[in-house]
């Protein structure tokens, strides 16, 4: 094997791909969450930030 290809089969990402229906529907790993919960792709593409606010306010709120 040359170490200097790149495997496009193994691509890193927290963002589950789902069956061919594209963006805006099923289901997607929520980020921050290391893999461990998923989320409907629709309710986190309509306010992101909202997401995130809470994301952020929670990690705050162990610390």
């Amino acid at each position: 094997m040359d170490i200097n290809k790149k495997d496009d089969g193994a691509k890193s990402g927290n963002v589950a791909q789902t069956g061919g229906s594209g963006s805006g529907s099923g289901n997607m790993v929520a980020p921050g969450t290391g893999g461990a919960v998923q989320i409907p792709r629709d309710a986190f593409e309509a306010n992101t930030k909202a997401y995130f606010d809470n994301l952020h306010a929670k990690d705050k709120a162990t610390k």
